[in-house]
């Protein structure tokens, strides 16, 4: 994998490519566009694209990587350590998918697409891996101070809740309401903080 740019010239040209890639793979699938449609997207040239990545399958793996960091960039409650609240998490999260007009996740709408794919494939495992781990450590902060169940897991908890925002996100883009993200959210987070 090549290295990022060193100029800020270098990361806009770079982040113009990826971006645009990843707003067609979303549509299209991690295979769908071709070459040619991400440089017309981007409004770069091959000799650009080469210069920044060595292959497609790189590329692929940068879209990944950013359609992470969008994740987190809608998620401050996981980058925050005074934060504690798996309330406001979720409604964070309910934000995020309204304004998305309750698409699919931008990281798992991918998840069937990797599985030829094994490099990629253990980049979304990895990926997932750090969302859910951001997870643990919010639940492991609202249990030090007493707002979760002191014998709850979080790592367990990181899980439940990472399973029931992919659940209802799904299901919310089927219905295009957030009734079903919200109420598995909410499910999952009583199960956390009853008494």
């Amino acid at each position: 994998m090549k290295a990022l740019p060193a100029t800020e010239r270098g990361r806009r040209t770079r982040a113009a490519i990826v971006g645009a890639a990843a707003g067609l793979m979303r549509q299209h699938g991690l295979a769908g566009p071709s070459l040619d449609d991400v440089l017309a997207a981007s409004g770069t040239g091959k000799s650009q694209f080469y210069h920044y990545f060595d292959s497609r399958r790189e590329l692929a793996a940068a879209v990944l990587h950013h359609q992470f960091d969008r994740v987190m960039e809608t998620q401050s409650a996981l980058r925050d350590p005074d934060h504690a609240d798996l309330g406001a998490w979720r409604e964070q999260v309910v934000a995020a998918h309204r304004e998305s007009g309750y698409g699919m996740c931008p990281l798992g709408v991918f998840a069937g697409q990797v599985d030829d794919e094994p490099e990629l494939g253990g980049i979304l495992a990895e990926l997932f891996g750090r969302w859910e781990a951001g997870l643990a450590d919010l639940v492991a902060r609202a249990r030090a101070e007493g707002r979760v169940r002191a014998d709850a897991e979080p790592e367990d908890a990181g899980r439940l809740l990472l399973a029931a925002l992919q659940g209802g996100a799904m299901l919310a883009h089927v219905h295009r309401r957030p009734t079903a993200l919200e109420r598995s959210l909410d499910t999952a987070i009583a199960a956390l903080t009853a008494r």
